[in-house]
């Protein structure tokens, strides 16, 4: 017996042993005391620093951990990501120019809050993953169209065999959750700092509420208005957005929802980012290295309070 069923037999009970291509696969027993999530982490922890990987699944009443080599698989090339973050910034920029006509502290103040909402959006995914020693999830930033929508939103387009849901939870949970609470502090600068300009440029729904509490001219809260418009549409529940990996760490993800994602994404004028959507479902990809623990009860009341959060904000802030 080598290395590798030593290690399985040291923190697994197993009814049976398979020898499979480039590698094992264990009929492994679950019990009342037995925590699936706990043992396969310290096992996934331990055996990573080999040249093995584990995956744990259900198939039908029994539970199978395969072990097998890792693949020599070239890295992607991060060279389209850098690429588009670019464009991003590219379209934020050019979104204000077009609509003030020159640089100015007018032009500052209303891209402020969407510029800052990208940057901790994408920092703290890298943070995450350098913190955690894993890679982080393959997004890429929306451009937008200047004049019209400075900014479109983050698409994901898979994963690299995240350990579990919760995991997958946290790996799109806190760059929305830096993104969110940048957009929520210049919201509050707005109401001590006010550069005002001559008209309206966004629309928000509760006009009457902005009016009686913020000054709706003020390019802080313009800024922030779109910033969360953004934030809610990467909150649905669609496959490939924020929203979407947060409820497959729940459940799996459904047509309807992508359905339901995609209307109100359009309804919103966010069309091409609901195109997107629609483009890359064919190419999203979400593996579990551990499929069958669930998500932990504390990030699933995290993600109710998130929703409702977010609605909140979107109803009383986000605009047309």
């Amino acid at each position: 017996m080598d290395e590798i069923e030593n290690l399985v037999y040291k923190y697994f009970i197993v009814k049976d042993e398979f020898h499979i291509e480039n590698g094992y696969e264990f009929e492994v027993i679950d019990h009342d005391s037995f925590d699936f999530k706990k043992t396969f982490t310290n096992f996934y922890n331990v055996i990573k620093e080999t040249n093995y990987i584990p995956k744990l699944e259900k198939h039908g009443s029994n539970y199978v951990l395969q072990v097998v080599k890792k693949s020599s698989v070239t890295p992607k090339n991060s060279f389209y990501r850098v690429l588009f973050l670019i464009a991003s910034f590219g379209s934020i920029i050019m979104d204000g120019y077009f609509r003030f006509g020159s640089y100015s502290e007018y032009m500052l103040a209303y891209e402020a809050p969407i510029l800052a909402m990208l940057v901790l959006h994408e920092s703290s995914k890298y943070i995450i993953s350098y913190l955690k020693k894993e890679k982080h999830l393959n997004s890429y930033s929306i451009p937008g169209i200047p004049g019209i929508i400075p900014f479109m939103g983050f698409i994901t387009t898979g994963t690299d065999s995240t350990i579990n849901r919760d995991s997958l939870f946290d790996e799109a949970f806190y760059p929305y959750l830096a993104a969110l609470l940048g957009v929520i502090a210049f919201l509050i600068f707005s109401l001590r700092i006010n550069i005002s300009f001559s008209k309206q440029l966004t629309k928000p729904f509760l006009n009457g509420f902005l009016n009686g509490i913020f000054n709706n001219k003020n390019l802080f809260l313009e800024g922030s208005t779109v910033g969360i418009t953004i934030l809610f549409i990467n909150f649905l529940p669609a496959t490939s957005v924020d929203g979407g990996f947060l409820i497959s760490s729940l459940e799996k993800s459904s047509l309807v929802l992508d359905l339901i994602s995609i209307i109100i994404m359009s309804f919103l004028g966010y069309f091409l980012f609901a195109l997107a959507v629609i483009f890359v479902q064919n190419v999203h990809k979400i593996e579990l290295l551990d499929s069958v623990s669930p998500l932990s009860k504390g990030r699933k009341i995290v993600y109710v309070i998130s929703f409702v959060i977010i609605t909140i904000l979107f109803i009383m802030f986000g605009s047309l």
